[in-house]
């Protein structure tokens, strides 16, 4: 027996063990894509139907429900035949045969793009190998139901209403590592785009690496640095790490009592679960497959881009630039979707700001604001005193001028010079859940 007719013969088993074993069909969370079979996929429509609207989907119903939705005769009559094979057993465990549907959809779809791939090659089309890797990390991204009823979405809004409150406060999204920021936020969010603006040399890179180190200590997380190289990212984590300023680093002005602090930041940063990528200017499509892979791989919890305007997109070269960073920021709102984590994306500001420089900028000074403002479900502006460069410390601000889950209004906090870096101003807060850092930036 081929694997093709092996496969029809599983098909027939995992709708039989639907119709004659209600209680099976959790754990056969397929769609209609996985059927090789277009009747057999017409079958299993139908009885997702009849599920979600808690009808009940035996053989009887199943063939009624398809003559009202005006299937073939042939279906029809099917339905019928499938329920009443004596040769079909149901299945102990329907995880497996729904899992051998799924392994077989895998491979039907893998050759097809490996045929595509051979077609666009051979006329040499740009992209074609970046466009078949993405789509070989989509087949095993976490598959997912995208329909549902009033009831589901309620039901898993209830569950988000129970998780928070049996956190009894503590911090149920990505923390940012600015306690003050993780209270108006509720930590970052799943799924989110958060775009953070500022103008040049406010600080926007140190505020985007001590966030991806503060949610380092609780999780894998990604970071793409189209702005600066792997060793920079690296020497600014360890000045905020050992709070020895960046400029003592470069000049090798390294005092005795500063070694040990050195050495542990090293030891602790060098041992987070953070995936780097320091391609400068980055096509989106590396980007995404990139991001696929260290979810797949290593199951990232958030991923921060360094940053928005930086990125590429090679098949809009011509396009012009708001067009260009509209498509980038709906790919990386997708993105998020897709893998179910936040992004955390920096954006440039129009050089008109700078001729305000004591007030602080507004949502609409981000460079080609109206379609970063469309995508982003969050979008925050940092502002810090400029008035005395010298100072160790200065005062700070993010204003989060757009928040689709709630709150919005202007966070303070500190911003540390030497280690180039954004701080809480309150006493760190013990959370005991292993999602909030202790505030203090990168360390």
């Amino acid at each position: 027996m081929s694997r093709a007719q092996s496969l029809y013969h599983v098909e027939r088993q995992v709708l039989h063990t639907a119709m004659v074993r209600a209680s099976s069909l959790p754990d056969m969370p397929l769609q209609t894509k996985h059927f090789a079979n277009e009747q057999h996929a017409e079958i299993w429509s139908v009885i997702q139907s009849l599920a979600q609207e808690a009808k009940p989907f035996d053989p009887v119903s199943v063939a009624d429900a398809a003559e009202r939705e005006g299937l073939s005769r042939g279906t029809q009559t099917l339905v019928i035949e499938i329920a009443a094979a004596q040769e079909i057993i149901p299945a102990r465990d329907a995880r497996y045969p729904a899992g051998l549907l799924v392994t077989g959809w895998r491979d039907r779809e893998t050759l097809r793009i490996a045929r595509e791939l051979a077609d666009e090659a051979g006329r040499r089309e740009d992209g074609a190998a970046d466009r078949a890797i993405t789509s070989l990390m989509a087949l095993h991204a976490d598959e997912h139901d995208c329909e549902h009823t009033a009831k589901t979405a309620m039901q898993q809004a209830w569950a988000e209403v129970v998780a928070a409150h049996e956190a009894g406060g503590r911090l149920i999204g990505v923390t940012t590592g600015i306690e003050e920021l993780d209270d108006t936020l509720g930590g970052l969010h799943d799924s989110d785009l958060i775009v953070i603006g500022a103008r040049p040399a406010m600080g926007k890179t140190g505020l985007l690496l001590g966030m991806t180190a503060a949610a380092s200590k609780f999780g894998s997380v990604g970071l793409i640095s189209g702005e600066q190289p792997a060793s920079q990212v690296g020497l600014r984590w360890m000045a905020a790490g050992s709070n020895v300023s960046v400029g003592r680093l470069r000049a090798a002005k390294i005092e005795d009592d500063q070694w040990g602090r050195l050495t542990n930041a090293v030891s602790d940063l060098g041992g987070r679960p953070i995936r780097l990528l320091d391609r400068s200017s980055p096509d989106i499509a590396e980007v995404i497959r990139v991001a696929r892979r260290w979810k797949h791989q290593y199951g990232i919890k958030a991923l921060y881009v360094d940053y928005l305007q930086k990125l590429e997109i090679s098949g809009m070269a011509r396009a012009p630039k708001h067009e260009r960073i509209g498509a980038i920021a709906r790919m990386l709102k997708n993105l998020a979707r897709d893998l179910n984590i936040p992004v955390v994306a920096l954006a440039q500001v129009n050089r008109k700001v700078e001729e305000r420089q004591n007030q602080r900028p507004m949502m609409s000074d981000l460079a080609d604001s109206s379609e970063i403002e469309k995508e982003a479900d969050q979008i925050m502006m940092l502002w810090r005193d400029l008035s005395n460069p010298q100072a160790e410390t200065a005062a700070a601000e993010i204003n989060v001028v757009k928040n689709r889950h709630g709150n919005i209004g202007t966070v303070n906090c500190l911003w540390r010079g030497a280690s180039t870096s954004f701080v809480s101003m309150a006493p760190t807060r013990d959370y005991h859940d292993g999602r909030m850092a202790a505030a203090g930036g990168a360390s």
